[in-house]
């Protein structure tokens, strides 16, 4: 359990890009859902669903102790509000569900409530904020699509579909996490072709498992320049800062250096990349140890009238984790396409690859993989009653022994109120 615990810290980050400020380049990603192009105009959505459902998971915990599958219930309740003016976006978005296991894995919950606001202050500002407070227990976070209307983005910037919640981890397996994450960015027009980006925020999060109980608190700042050299093509530079305290006399701080790019391919494909390197400084209150390497990231999207698909790429020096920091090395794909009037589809899957860079706490190892599959089919039976299947998969490798992979799936009603489209 010891080790699963320590591989559990070090995945702290299974989707830790998506959790911080994003460039202020771009807004603060949405979660694009082939449900209708309707909300990407002016107005405004508002819904609630109310959902039920039966499955099976043939190891809910990811455990080395207790890897028996187990039947399961879930009851679940989603509720969305977009709001799109002349010159803001808000997205509202809250999602409860209830996970009542057989034989002794008992009932599990998980709770996630973000929001964002985007606005166009005068001519050359434009502000934007976001906040996410999260609850998970036995990583349930992880094998759930949670998807909300498209809100349209500023002209020339296409932003990857996030389909998985931010930040959602391999922590919660092991245990209870608490997250609470919030950011605040500005951007300022210099003139027709170049501006200025600025963001920080504050991001905290408690880890309570049966061994340990872990904590670290983490400051990200950005700061960039771009330029237009196209009508397609911007090009810049942005230094990004990551300091994090351990709770303790451990503590971390990142400096990350880099040049970017966003570029329209073609009227539905679009390119974002960013590149450079990761100057990481890591004291555990008795001695400092420094390292550097590789950062970068990038993505190629494609966005049609029923469907959105993104690739992406990254590696990160420095990611936070409650173990300490970790070169992670991420991989993913996203899609989600509108079949017909009726039908719909979702899924999402990625990897993550941590290597510690300084080890705080628990037992040290050299390295693990965590894998993750989630998908997501509904058919409308009904004028607000829908149908549908969701499957999901987990696995972790690592050095010695792996928890047997986790395997889902469940069958589902869900009932929506409020808006239909």
């Amino acid at each position: 359990m010891g080790a699963l615990i320590a591989v559990a810290a070090l995945a702290a980050q299974a989707t830790g890009p998506a959790a911080s400020a994003p460039p202020p380049s771009s807004p603060p990603p949405s979660s694009p859902t082939s449900e209708t192009s309707a909300a990407s105009q002016v107005g405004s959505i508002t819904y609630v669903d109310l959902e039920g459902g039966v499955g099976y998971s043939t190891n809910p915990n990811l455990s080395f102790e207790s890897s028996s599958g187990a039947a399961f219930g879930r009851l679940s309740v989603r509720a969305v509000h977009t709001r799109v003016s002349a010159r803001t976006t808000t997205v509202l978005s809250g999602f409860a569900q209830a996970a009542f296991y057989s034989k002794t894995y008992g009932t599990q919950k998980s709770l996630d409530l973000s929001a964002r606001h985007d606005a166009a202050v005068t001519e050359q500002l434009r502000i934007f904020a976001d906040a996410d407070l999260a609850y998970d227990q036995g990583g349930q976070l992880d094998t759930r699509i949670l998807a909300t209307p498209p809100v349209p983005l500023p002209p020339g910037t296409t932003v990857p579909p996030v389909l998985l919640p931010p930040g959602s981890d391999f922590l919660t397996v092991t245990g209870r996490t608490y997250r609470a994450a919030g950011h605040l960015g500005a951007q300022w027009a210099l003139g027709p072709v170049d501006s200025l980006n600025l963001s920080s925020g504050v991001e905290h999060t408690v880890f309570k498992g049966f061994l340990n109980d872990l904590r670290y608190t983490t400051i990200p700042v950005t700061f960039g320049y771009e330029r237009r050299i196209s009508t397609r093509t911007s090009v810049g530079a942005r230094v990004t800062g990551q300091f994090t305290d351990y709770n303790g006399p451990a503590s971390s701080r990142a400096i990350t250096p880099q040049v970017t790019i966003q570029t329209l391919l073609s009227p539905r494909l679009s390119f974002e990349g960013a590149v450079g390197a990761s100057f990481v400084s890591s004291d555990d209150g008795v001695r400092t140890v420094h390292s550097t390497g590789l950062s970068g990231n990038a993505s190629l999207c494609s966005s049609g009238e029923h469907s959105q698909l993104c690739a992406r790429a990254a590696i990160d020096q420095g990611g936070t984790t409650v173990a300490g920091p970790a070169r992670n090395i991420s991989l993913g794909v996203d899609y989600s396409r509108q079949l017909d009037a009726d039908q719909t589809i979702h899924f999402s899957i990625g990897a993550n690859r941590y290597t510690p860079v300084s080890s705080f706490v628990g037992p040290s190892f050299q390295r693990a993989t965590y894998f993750r599959a989630a998908a997501d089919y509904s058919r409308n039976i009904g004028r607000r009653l829908f149908s549908g299947v969701s499957l999901s998969g987990r696995k972790v490798a690592q050095n010695g022994p792996d928890p047997r992979t986790d395997l889902s799936a469940s069958l589902f009603l869900r009932y929506r109120l409020g808006d239909l489209r």
